[in-house]
């Protein structure tokens, strides 16, 4: 067994969550866990700070296995509006309810990809603290034509 595997077994709390929060994996462990069958059991996945770039995201987004996700927090990471685009473009979410990417930089362009994703029906928080959205990714957040359910968000 990897370290890897080892880590997400000893993480996974009540077969559900998936406490990964702080443990470093990069972009070379998310590419890894993207590719992980147990994924697919996990409703939470807690990433932050773990230095994951745009390609561990890209990987994850591509995943089979994260279709029961509602909620993903992947705060503190390395993500710019190519990982953004990831995620707005991932056909892999439909049950996401709660999208946490707060301390990144996605950036005004990233903004806009996730404001104009159709793949978010169920969500309803969405946090961009700290990710450089200004005006115009902010308005772009605010007028999403498809996040009809969004109740909480927070901006920079």
């Amino acid at each position: 067994m990897t370290s890897l595997e080892e880590l997400v077994n000893k993480n996974l709390v009540n077969g559900n969550t998936l406490e990964l929060e702080n443990s470093q994996i990069g972009d070379e462990g998310a590419q890894a866990l993207a590719e992980m069958e147990i994924l697919a059991q996990v409703t939470r996945l807690e990433l932050g700070d773990n230095e994951i770039g745009d390609d561990g995201v890209a990987a994850l987004m591509a995943s089979p296995h994260i279709s029961n996700l509602k909620i993903l927090n992947m705060k503190s990471n390395a993500i710019s509006e190519a990982g953004a685009r990831a995620i707005a473009d991932s056909p892999h979410l439909p049950n996401l309810e709660q999208l946490i990417l707060k301390f990144n930089k996605i950036g005004e362009e990233g903004a806009r990809y996730l404001a104009a994703s159709e793949y978010f029906p169920r969500l309803n928080t969405l946090d961009l603290f700290r990710n450089q959205l200004g005006e115009e990714g902010a308005a772009a957040i605010k007028k999403a034509p498809f996040f009809k359910n969004l109740n909480r968000v927070r901006l920079d």
